[in-house]
């Protein structure tokens, strides 16, 4: 088993961006509505309207479902640890997401509102790595600053009543190298001009907060579940946003720069340089899946990459 090269699997979603992943490949650049790249997926995007069949699946070079090879082999791609804990998914998913405007105020659910509702073991925690900004820095919003009762929350979400929804979150300002760890529940917004890497459990589950002003639907921002119970997804107690992962988020997943083999499912996303790894061609914006199994990564040339890990099975 060794790395393998990924083509790219841009998704649909209701913003528009794109432009600088497209600078990142040295292709045209253009905001339009596939802002995301995704990754070493192998989650389905749900983008209600759309018939779009295996959206948002990750493809190695060779054209076959990475979800597939995994599947005929998850041992060697995850690790036996991993495959008792987790199955066979990754339990991760990579994205690359250039959102040229703000999104809107949303949250998602952790493992245990998952599990209960949707039967799934994973929820959506994740991470935020800067990789770049439109100007010297841009915003982000996480968190509430002071703790909201939950039935006011909902009044603020039924009233569409956006200055409450947005001013009522910690607003960070970032830069390119800042990482922000998002535990599932907190209501959150990306700000517009941010480029970055997210990290995440495999999901795509959304409670979607704020739809005036975007293509969204309100009877598709609960999830399906009607807002009294969708709202116990969020958590509504005061939190004090800080860049950088914590040692929690290694239950998560984990990033770093280190050019090695993590004897656990890896994604590889190239940064900046030309060279190569495991024999092949690699330079910036290109991305490889590592399996657990791999022995070595042989990277040749002068490249930076994001080394994005699986979740720690133990």
């Amino acid at each position: 088993m060794r790395p393998l090269a990924l083509t790219p699997t841009r998704v649909y979603r209701f913003y528009r961006g794109g432009a600088l992943l497209d600078r990142l490949r040295g292709e045209p650049e253009n905001d339009g509505p596939f802002p995301e790249d995704w990754v070493g997926s192998v989650t389905e995007a749900s983008n209600p309207g759309r018939d779009e069949r295996q959206a948002g699946l990750s493809r190695l070079a060779h054209g076959r479902l990475l979800r597939d090879a995994i599947a005929q082999d998850p041992q060697a791609w995850l690790g036996r640890a991993h495959v008792d804990r987790f199955g066979a998914s990754t339990g991760l998913l990579v994205k690359l997401l250039d959102a040229a405007e703000r999104l809107p105020v949303h949250a998602h659910p952790d493992r245990r509102f998952a599990r209960e509702r949707f039967g799934s073991p994973f929820g959506k925690t994740e991470a935020w790595i800067v990789l770049g900004t439109r100007s010297a820095s841009a915003d982000l919003w996480l968190g509430l600053r002071s703790e909201v009762d939950r039935a006011e929350y909902a009044s603020w979400i039924e009233q569409q009543d956006v200055d409450r929804l947005l001013g009522s979150l910690n607003r960070i300002s970032v830069q390119a190298g800042d990482v922000v760890y998002v535990p599932a529940g907190l209501p959150h917004a990306i700000g517009a001009g941010i480029f970055m890497a997210e990290l995440q459990e495999p999901t795509d589950y959304s409670v979607i907060c704020e739809w005036q002003g975007f293509p969204i639907s309100a009877d598709d921002a609960h999830l399906g579940l009607g807002w009294e119970t969708a709202l116990e997804a969020l958590r509504l107690e005061p939190y004090a946003p800080s860049l950088g992962l914590p040692d929690e988020a290694r239950a998560f997943f984990w990033v770093d720069e280190i050019a090695e083999a993590a004897g656990r499912f890896a994604v590889l996303v190239v940064l900046e340089g030309e060279g190569s790894i495991a024999g092949q061609p690699a330079r910036a914006g290109d991305t490889f899946a590592v399996p657990a199994d791999a022995q070595s990564l042989e990277v040749e040339g002068e490249l930076r990459l994001l080394r994005c890990l699986a979740p720690d099975p133990v």
